[in-house]
């Protein structure tokens, strides 16, 4: 794999060359030179600024709105993919209006968040959920710590700008988007089917039977001896049947329903979406006002997300210095629909029900009054709990800004802003009593209500100097900035209601609390910094940054931090030797180094807490409260030192390539540490340890034909190396993942490598009689055979040991995109190559010894049962001994290879679309997330992932299937 994507970008460095048709070499110096100028004056966002491309002395990406502007996504996030090099996502739950994982040059902490900062227009926001990608003009990536140490502490994961639409001088312009399409799960998990099921159940239950007599009973044994066996009076009352020795005779026919649980829990579902916008204005007052609607259905039942969004943009000149603006981003969603992810929860539950049930009950087996099906376990229909849950998310946001900025002389201007996030949030929660045979309507039924309000507060002062002296030119800004967090959570959960009738929460009502919970958090941020800017005619570009932050995360003795940065480029296309030839159009070369801070651990971590306790008092029990936790005054910022070499290559005006080496380290690791019980505590936080990430990353783009045939090609691939340096004094490795037990932090391996017994086939009999090869104490034939790590002759816990990890070698993002005439088509591949996904889930409902009363993988039907019948060499026997054993069994190469997007589109002529009095009409179809090669056979999708980094079952990703409609008028 890792061959063929070198080769694939060669190749495409190579068509570049093929098809590029030369300049008429009288106008060549001239074309040359024009679009040198425009690949230079091409303007980038940075940190508090733009600037031109050809300045630029950091590592910024740049995605083109064109990449999804007709693609079916709900946030801006999903835009990201496969677009930049160096920046990771992944899609670890399909859930709609979930957001991606993003990754910007690798995981750097353990402890803190590792996720980027995002600013809108220039503020700082923690989240671009109600940001319509509808209203986005660019995105803007920030890499290095040259480009991201202006945003301190903040910068460390990389910074990601995104820049909205505003508003232009002349008559109102109105734009109107639309797109419709259906959704259809992407994957089904390969689990036994009605047939394979009651086979294995038959083997298990079939060997009890002859167990529990071995010299009368057999196998062939039928229903009705065995009923007799047991003294059943109605042979055929199967609500008597003892299922541990008894087979049900109606299997295979049509007297039981035969059930594929997921056809029935996921379903083609609606995704939709309208936007309408005005952009207009005079030379003094310029608006952009967008109204949108979004509506995706979940593939699971019951299951979905909308949301409603007004963004209002005016920017006035009051005089020829003052300038005033302001920008309001209201939006308004909904998500329904009961827990699908992880350990318990419905797509857990749903794989693992048994595939037969009474015809009578049918997909509502064990759900009101239906009895569950005797051969299956006590789970409840989860189509029942999907239809009658109540889990619904109400949230209403606010982004607001308001600038002021004033020309005090010419080139010197100073700017004040000031900016709110203002979100709530409310959960209503209703689980009615689903079992009536036992209890009445209302009587264990639970109502859960949850609110939570979030302000963030942010105020800036910003000072920028810009100054030409000749050849030599000076851009300087120094700022200020504040800016406060708090939120506010309620709980309460109460148990026990008159009936079902009315699914709200009510005190009142109920029987019982469960919980009544209030908390309240904030945090504050001020901050100083400042940057110059200096370039040389162009060729010669040198940039220096310190930014000093305080926050109230820390300690006293630690609450500040200086970061600071610089960073140098040379244009060397620009030099008088090279300035007008007909083959290079851009040759420059950068290095930047800087250091960025980490203080994203949450609230208090440094201040000593207390918690609720009883005292002994007065001879009795006296509510009070206890010291929780250790104060540590000394806690400061995990600090992230960075260099990156760059190089930019463009050639004959059709190929333009850029690669950036990094080396990225990061000291100080915020975690908590053990110390001695002597303290009365087991942990404190403490900055200990260190990691680092190395990473090469490549990105190319081509114009293979131009003229009426247009094609153009752009790729991107990344190499990151992920590795702890230091864990503390004494390196102790951290255990992490499902329990602690799956994934271990050890100096000199990445992050979370996974941790296991490494299975390698099944025990034979002669395994099991050979004393030189190792086994588990009381192991049996058919066990699950492992690997003898430590060579002492048995398998312990001793046995385990690093088998690779989640980071990937590489992952790569390729797109072509042809137009003829009106006619346009985009094919976008994207993917990863190599690290490793722990698929708990098929661990579930894939371990030996767990029973017959639910389902199983798909492979079981290829299990081992004898020596004689091996099955696949690695699927056990179905009574083993083994299956409490955490193994690489179900650890997956999460390599894949996905056809992320194919979009074909016409523009109608301009003589139709006159007639019609609207400038432009454009209409496509597009296909989303159209076809994925893995070797994810534990799982919906190899990128899922819960709070532990394991799969323990994922919301699936959906395929989808669009129409979309643009015109403006």
């Amino acid at each position: 794999m890792k061959k063929s994507i070198i080769s694939l970008s060669i190749l495409i460095s190579t068509t570049g060359l093929v098809f590029a048709q030369e300049t008429k070499p009288s106008d060549s110096t001239k074309t040359n030179q024009a679009n040198k100028t425009k690949d230079i004056e091409e303007v980038v966002i940075i940190a508090y600024g733009s600037q031109k491309k050809g300045e630029v002395t950091g590592a910024v990406g740049k995605v083109d709105t064109k990449s999804f502007k007709d693609r079916p996504i709900a946030r801006v996030d999903q835009a990201l993919t496969g677009q930049i090099a160096g920046v990771k996502t992944r899609a670890t739950t399909g859930k709609p209006g979930e957001p991606l994982e993003v990754r910007v040059r690798g995981t750097a902490s353990i402890s803190a968040n590792n996720s980027p900062v995002y600013v809108v227009d220039g503020m700082v926001v923690d989240d671009i959920a109600n940001i319509s990608p509808d209203d986005v003009q660019s995105i803007d990536v920030l890499k290095d710590a040259a480009s991201t140490a202006m945003y301190g502490s903040r910068g460390s994961n990389g910074v990601i700008i995104v820049t909205t639409k505003k508003g232009t001088s002349g008559k109102p312009a109105f734009s109107f988007s639309q797109y419709y399409g259906v959704q259809t799960i992407e994957k089904k998990l390969d689990i036994m089917t009605a047939s394979e099921w009651t086979d294995y159940v038959t083997e298990a239950t079939n060997k009890k039977w002859v167990a529990l007599n071995p010299a009368v009973n057999s196998a062939s044994d039928s229903y009705e001896v065995r009923a007799r066996y047991f003294n059943l009076a109605n042979t055929y009352d199967y609500n008597l049947a003892n299922i541990n020795y008894m087979i049900d005779p109606r299997w295979g026919t049509n007297q039981v329903a035969n059930i594929d649980w997921q056809d029935q829990f996921y379903r083609p579902a609606a995704i939709q979406s309208y936007q309408l916008g005005v952009q207009g204005g005079s030379k003094n007052a310029k608006y952009a006002i967008s109204a949108g609607y979004f509506d995706q259905e979940g593939l699971a039942i019951n299951t979905g997300f909308r949301r409603f969004n007004l963004s209002a943009v005016v920017d006035i000149n009051i005089t020829d210095r003052w300038k005033v603006g302001v920008s309001l981003r209201p939006s308004y969603s909904q998500s329904y629909g009961e827990t699908v992810d992880g350990k318990d929860n419905l797509a857990h539950k749903m794989l693992s029900m048994v595939p037969v049930a009474e015809n009578a009950a049918g997909v509502y087996t064990n759900f009101w009054k239906n009895t569950r099906y005797r051969w299956a376990g006590s789970t409840q229909s989860p189509i029942g709990l999907m239809e009658n849950t109540t889990n619904d998310t109400n949230e209403f946001r606010l982004l607001s800004s308001l600038y002021m900025s004033y020309d005090i002389l010419p080139g010197l201007n100073f700017k004040i802003s000031g900016g709110a996030t203002n979100n709530f949030n409310l959960n209503n929660g209703y689980t009615p009593t689903f079992d009536l045979i036992t209890n009445i309507p209302g009587q264990v039924s639970i109502a859960s209500r949850r609110t939570v309000n979030y302000n963030r507060y942010l105020g800036e002062a910003l000072l920028n100097y810009k100054k030409s002296f000749g050849d030599h030119n000076i851009a300087a800004i120094a700022g200020y900035s504040a800016e406060n967090y708090r939120v506010t959570t309620q709980y309460n959960r109460n148990k026990g209601f008159a009936n079902d009738d009315l699914k709200t929460f009510n005190f009142t009502q109920s029987a019982s609390v469960l919980n009544s919970e209030y908390t309240a958090s904030e945090w504050m941020l001020v901050s100083m910094f400042g940057r110059v800017n200096y370039d040389y005619k162009k060729r010669y570009m040198l940039s220096a940054s310190i930014r000093r932050d305080g926050s109230s995360r820390f300690g006293w003795n630690n609450l500040w931090g200086t970061f600071a940065a610089f960073g140098g480029a040379w244009n060397i296309s620009q030099e008088s030797f090279l300035k007008d030839s007909s083959w290079l159009s851009n040759m420059k070369f950068r290095y930047s180094w800087g250091e960025n801070g980490n203080n994203s651990i949450g609230e208090y971590r440094a201040f000593g807490t207390l918690a609720g306790g009883n005292y002994s008092f007065g001879g009795g029990l006296t509510n009070g409260l206890i010291p929780n936790t250790i104060p540590n005054p000394d806690l400061t910022w995990e600090k992230t030192q960075s260099s990156d070499f760059g190089f930019e290559l463009g050639l004959f005006n059709r190929i333009d390539f850029t690669a950036d080496y990094y080396i990225k380290k990061t000291n100080d690791l915020l975690l908590q540490q053990p110390i001695p019980s002597v303290t009365g505590y087991n942990t404190m936080w403490k900055n200990v340890g260190s990691v680092e990430n190395k990473g090469l990353e490549l990105d190319i783009t081509t114009k293979n034909f131009v003229g009426e045939f247009k094609w153009n090609t752009s790729a991107n691939i990344a190499f990151n190396n992920n590795k702890v340096l230091q864990l503390g004094s004494d390196n102790a490795p951290i255990y992490t993942g499902f329990s602690n037990t799956t994934n271990i932090i050890q100096v000199g391996q990445e992050l979370n490598a996974f941790y296991l017994y490494k299975a390698i086939g099944v025990l034979s009999t002669a395994d099991i009689a050979n004393t030189s090869v190792a086994k588990t104490s009381g192991a049996i034939a058919g066990d699950v055979k492992y690997f003898d790590y430590n060579g002492d002759g048995k398998i312990d816990d001793k046995d385990r040991h690093i088998i690779g990890g989640p980071t990937p070698d590489y992952y790569w993002g390729f797109t072509n995109t042809f137009s003829y005439k009106g006619f346009d088509l985009s094919v976008f591949f994207q993917g990863q190559q190599g690290g490793y996904s722990y698929a708990l889930l098929g661990r579930a409902i894939d371990r030996p010894g767990m029973g017959t009363l639910n389902n199983a993988m798909g492979n079981w039907a290829n299990r081992w049962q004898s020596d004689e019948n091996p099955g696949d060499g690695k699927t056990p026997r179905l009574d083993g001994t083994t299956g409490s054993l955490l193994d690489t069994r179900w650890l997956y190469d999460a390599s894949y290879i996905q056809l992320k997007n194919i979009t074909l589109g016409y523009n109608f002529s301009q003589d139709l679309i006159s007639k019609l009095r609207i400038s432009n009409l454009r209409l496509y179809v597009s296909l989303e997330n159209v076809w994925r090669k893995d070797n994810y056979y534990g799982g919906y999708n190899p990128e899922s992932v819960q709070s532990d980094g394991t799969d323990y079952g994922a919301y699936p990703n959906a395929k989808v299937y669009m129409m979309g409609l643009n015109f403006n008028f």
